[in-house]
């Protein structure tokens, strides 16, 4: 399957692979199975920018997928992905 992938607030990213790029991924892949892709396709820029010290997502981060809103942190993971399928990282803000 073939996905797109776009970069929200991740500067890093950003300026290493551009706002957006296309993935090809297995048929049953999940939402954590891509970030296990970007890191291996990417190394070091895709870690840093994408996980905390444990290896874990860093917290910072948030999913959306197909701009149905924010995926809950805890089933983001094993949020199946479909072909066609516009998964946005981006970067937690907060301001007051």
């Amino acid at each position: 399957m073939r996905i797109t992938i776009e970069f929200l607030g991740l500067t890093s990213l950003s300026k290493a692979l551009g706002k957006s790029i296309s993935a090809d991924l297995a048929d049953d892949s999940r939402v954590a199975d891509m970030v296990r892709w970007l890191v291996a396709r990417y190394g070091k820029k895709a870690a840093d920018a994408l996980l905390d010290a444990d290896g874990r997502m860093d917290d910072t981060i948030q999913v959306i997928l197909n701009d149905e809103g924010f995926l809950k942190r805890d089933v983001w993971q094993d949020r199946p992905l479909k072909d066609g399928d516009t998964v946005k990282l981006m970067l937690l803000v907060g301001g007051g």
